[in-house]
């Protein structure tokens, strides 16, 4: 699985899940280079990109002021960055931090989106919910949802309810984030306080 996220450099940034890599080619060309992991070797591993280690690496999303690539790694049940500046990878959020929060007894981040600001959305597939990680305080929250608790509903934060929500993005007009959802399939739109509203096919 490729996904892939455009940097206003023209830099283009990919994940390969089944070769646990992220690469970056630039966007008039298909001749890319390895940026992070060895390929065919997953793992868990924070360290400058040569040695970092990923495991099923499923999206990406760019904060480009501050040259940081947000990973998920859905196979580690983390969310990584990587600093481009300096090419060392982080975790940013892992199964502790959501455990911490929620409850949960697994965390499988499927989809990041940045908001262009200070805010980190998170759609956790298998426990049907979205999440809030606010970068400069480091906090983490639900922002969506329902831990462990799916269906279609619309509303608010805590009323509303996904079904294996995989992909989400920022939305064209910055009003909130896309979510795809593999249950319902159905496009929702979440705002940043929360709220849901289901788009028309």
């Amino acid at each position: 699985m490729h996904a892939a996220v455009e940097a206003p450099s023209g830099l283009v940034y990919f994940c390969d899940a089944a070769e646990h890599i992220i690469g970056v080619r630039p966007a008039a060309t298909r001749v890319h280079e390895l940026l992070a992991g060895t390929p065919g070797s997953p793992g868990i591993i924070n360290a400058n990109c040569r040695k970092a280690r990923f495991n099923g690496p499923r999206s990406l999303s760019i904060d480009p002021g501050h040259h940081i690539l947000y990973v998920a790694d859905t196979g580690n049940q983390s969310v990584r960055q990587v600093d481009l500046r300096v090419r060392v990878v982080n975790t940013v959020v892992n199964l502790l931090d959501a455990r911490a929060i929620a409850g949960v007894a697994e965390f499988t981040p499927g989809g990041v989106a940045f908001d262009g600001d200070d805010l980190l959305a998170i759609a956790d597939i298998k426990n049907h919910i979205l999440w809030a990680y606010q970068i400069s305080q480091h906090r983490l929250r639900v922002l969506a949802g329902a831990p462990g608790q799916h269906g279609l509903v619309d509303g608010e934060p805590e009323r509303a309810r996904f079904w294996l929500p995989t992909t989400i993005s920022l939305a064209d007009d910055h009003s909130g984030f896309i979510v795809t959802e593999a249950g319902n399939r159905q496009r929702r739109l979440v705002t940043r306080a929360g709220l849901v509203r289901t788009l028309p096919r």
